[in-house]
C-alpha cells in the first residue's frame, strides 16, 4: 500500500505542472514557443521511452550470460530465470531514476524482500509480438539477488 502511494505521489507530483497550465492567453506566438522551451516544456516522445505506469508490474528476469538490448525476442529465453517484479522507482531530487525496485522471493506476497537495482544494469528486450511491450533482464543470478541487501526507505520521507 505504501509503494502504491509513493508511486501514486510520484506521477502526481510529475504531472502537477500540466495540470497547473491554463489555456487563458490566445495561440501561441514564436516568443511564446522559445520561452515554453526554454522553461523545459519542449519534450517529446522518442521511440523507446518508457512509461513509469508500464514499468511497474513487469517482471524481472536475471540471465548469467550477456544479453543483446538491440534484440528482439517474441517469447522469454529459456535461460532467463524469472526472480520477481519490478514494484517501484527511486527518483532522486535531481530527476534522475537512481534505482528500480524489485520484490523478489516469497510465495504470494509472503517472505519477498525488495531489492534495489541499477537501471544501468537493466536491458530492456523488445518483445517482437507486441511492439509496445517488453522483457526487462539483469545480468546476475538468483543466489545473488536474493542475497542482495533488503532496500528500506529512510524514515524521513
Amino acid at each position: 500500500m505504501i509503494k502504491l502511494l509513493a508511486s501514486t505521489a510520484v506521477v502526481a507530483m510529475l504531472a502537477s505542472p500540466v495540470v497547473a497550465q491554463t489555456a487563458t492567453q490566445p495561440a501561441a506566438t514564436t516568443t511564446a514557443t522559445s520561452d515554453a522551451s526554454a522553461m523545459g516544456y519542449n519534450y517529446t516522445s522518442m521511440t523507446g521511452d518508457k512509461s513509469a505506469e508500464t514499468f511497474i508490474g513487469k517482471r524481472l528476469y536475471v540471465s548469467e550470460t550477456d544479453v543483446d538490448a538491440n534484440a528482439e525476442m517474441t517469447e522469454v529465453d529459456q535461460e532467463w530465470d524469472d526472480v520477481g517484479e519490478i514494484s517501484d522507482l527511486v527518483i532522486g531530487e535531481d530527476g534522475q531514476v537512481k534505482a528500480v525496485l524489485t520484490d523478489i522471493g516469497g510465495f504470494l506476497g509472503m517472505g519477498e524482500k525488495t531489492v534495489a537495482v541499477s537501471m544501468d544494469d537493466l536491458a530492456v528486450i523488445k518483445d517482437g509480438d507486441s511492439p509496445n511491450d517488453y522483457f526487462t533482464v539483469l545480468k546476475s543470478d538468483r543466489a545473488s539477488l536474493e542475497n542482495a541487501p533488503e532496500f528500506e526507505w529512510p524514515e524521513a520521507q
